[in-house]
C-alpha cells in the first residue's frame, strides 16, 4: 500500500507555475533520510543496490530515487519492518503518536516555513520548496529528533502492547491456541504457522496466519492460509523432475464465490475477539473437514479423481494435485483427474495444453513454463495422460 504519491498532489489546486515532479520533493526527502538510516526494503537491497549507494554519495536526491526508481511513488515495499512501523506512526500521520509529537507533513511545513521567515520571505505552497541536499540537510534533524522520540514512544507498555506486529502475533496465537491446539496441531515458536502430521506419518496439515504488508496500531489485517503435503510426494518428484516440492494442494480462507480473493481479517484492538471466532467457525466448516479428508489417502484420491481439485471457499480446481495422484493413486485415477482439470480449462489454456503435448511429442525439451502449472502438464505427458 501506498503512503504517498506524487500524483496525489499533482491536481486540483497544485501550483500552474510548477512542474509535477515538485509534488514528490517531500517524499523524496523523507524516502532519502529512511534509506539513509538503513530502512531500505527488500526490493531496493536487491534490485537497486548502486542506486542506494549514489543516493548516499548524494549523485541523486530523494526526488530523483524516487522518480527513478519508485515511479514516483512511496509504498510500504520500500523499507523494511522498522521503517515502516515509524512511517505508519509518523508519516501517515493518523496515529497516537503523530497526534502526540507531530506529522511528518506539518513537521516539513514547519521548517521551510521557519526558514523561510529567516530570510524575509514566504513559499507560496509546499511544493515551491527547493529540491536540494542543502534543504534535506535542514529538514534532517527535525527527522532525527522524531525518530529518536519514536523509539522511546513505541517501547512504552502501552504502545508496545499495540504494536502492529505484537498484535498479530497475538491474534495467531490466540487464534490456533483455541481452534487448533486440541485438534493436535503444533505452532511454530511465533504462533504463526500450525501442522499436524497425519497417522500415516507422511501427510502434513499446516495452517498459517499472514500479515497485510501495511499495518498500523489500529489497523492490523491478517489472511489465513492452508497448505496440505506429503514428503513421498516430494521424493517422487524429485525422480520425475530433478526438483522435489511436497505441496499438494495450497489454498486460503476465501468468500465462497469462484476466484474470489482471500478474506483479510480486522484483528487490532477490540476487533480481535469477533474476527478470532470468524476464523474459528470457517477452520472447524472448511479446514478440518479437507485435513480428514486427506487423511483418508483412499477417499482423497477418489475425490480427486472425481470432483477435481476446487475446494469452495478454500481454492479453485487446479492441477496441483496430480503429483499426488500420479505418486498414491492407479493410472485411471489420474486420467480422469486430468481429463476433469482440462475440460474445466477456458479454450485458451486448453489450447497451450494442446501446444504443449504437442511440442513434447515432437522430442523438445525446455526448462521453464510458458504458462501457470505447465510443469504439471509435462508431468501428465511424462506419465502416459492423454488430452480427452
Amino acid at each position: 500500500m501506498a503512503y504517498d504519491r506524487i500524483d496525489w498532489h499533482s491536481g486540483g489546486d497544485y501550483p500552474a507555475d510548477l512542474p509535477e515532479e515538485n509534488g514528490g520533493i517531500h517524499i523524496g526527502m523523507f524516502l532519502a533520510w529512511a534509506l539513509g538510516r538503513g530502512m531500505a526494503g527488500e526490493i531496493h537491497l536487491e534490485e537497486s543496490a548502486e542506486a542506494l549507494k549514489r543516493l548516499k554519495r548524494r549523485e541523486l536526491t530523494g526526488l530523483e530515487y524516487l522518480l527513478e526508481y519508485c515511479d514516483g511513488k512511496f509504498w510500504d515495499e520500500d523499507l523494511d519492518e522498522r521503517g515502516n512501523a515509524f512511517a505508519a506512526d509518523y508519516y501517515d500521520g493518523q496515529s497516537a503518536f503523530a497526534a502526540q509529537y507531530g506529522r511528518y507533513l506539518n513537521d516539513y511545513c514547519e521548517v521551510f516555513n521557519r526558514l523561510a521567515a529567516e530570510q524575509g520571505r514566504e513559499y507560496p505552497s509546499i511544493y515551491h520548496v527547493e529540491n536540494s541536499w542543502e534543504n534535506y540537510d535542514r529538514l534532517k534533524p527535525m527527522l532525527d529528533d522524531r525518530f529518536a522520540q519514536w523509539e522511546v514512544w513505541s517501547e512504552g507498555p502501552s504502545n508496545r502492547k499495540l504494536d502492529p506486529k505484537a498484535q498479530f502475533l497475538q491474534a495467531c496465537q490466540q487464534t490456533g491456541q483455541q481452534f487448533l491446539q486440541e485438534e493436535g496441531f503444533k505452532s511454530n515458536k511465533a504462533g504463526t504457522v500450525w501442522k499436524k502430521t497425519a497417522a500415516d506419518k507422511d501427510t502434513v496439515f499446516e495452517l498459517s496466519f499472514q500479515p497485510q504488508s501495511y499495518n498500523t496500531r489500529t489497523d492490523v489485517r491478517m489472511t489465513v492460509n492452508l497448505r496440505i503435503a506429503s514428503k513421498s510426494v516430494k521424493k517422487w518428484l524429485a525422480g520425475q523432475t530433478g526438483r522435489g516440492d511436497d505441496t499438494v494442494l495450497f489454498g486460503s480462507l476465501r468468500r465462497p464465490q469462484k476466484s474470489s480473493s482471500a478474506i483479510v481479517w480486522q484483528v487490532a484492538g477490540s476487533q480481535l475477539d469477533s474476527s478470532r471466532q470468524e476464523i474459528g467457525q470457517l477452520i472447524g466448516e472448511r479446514v478440518l473437514p479437507l485435513f480428514e479428508l486427506f487423511a483418508d489417502r483412499p477417499r482423497a484420491l477418489e475425490q480427486l479423481a472425481a470432483c477435481g481439485a476446487g475446494f469452495p471457499g478454500i481454492c479453485d480446481a487446479e492441477s496441483s494435485p496430480l503429483a499426488y495422484l500420479l505418486c498414491f493413486g492407479t493410472q485411471e485415477q489420474a486420467q480422469r483427474f486430468f481429463t476433469n482439470y482440462f475440460n474445466s480449462r477456458p479454450s485458451p489454456w486448453r489450447r497451450n495444453i494442446h501446444q504443449t503435448y504437442k511440442r513434447l511429442q515432437e522430442g523438445e525439451s525446455w526448462d521453464y513454463s510458458a504458462y501457470v502449472r505447465e510443469n504439471d502438464v509435462k508431468l501428465a505427458f511424462k506419465n502416459g495422460l492423454v488430452i480427452p
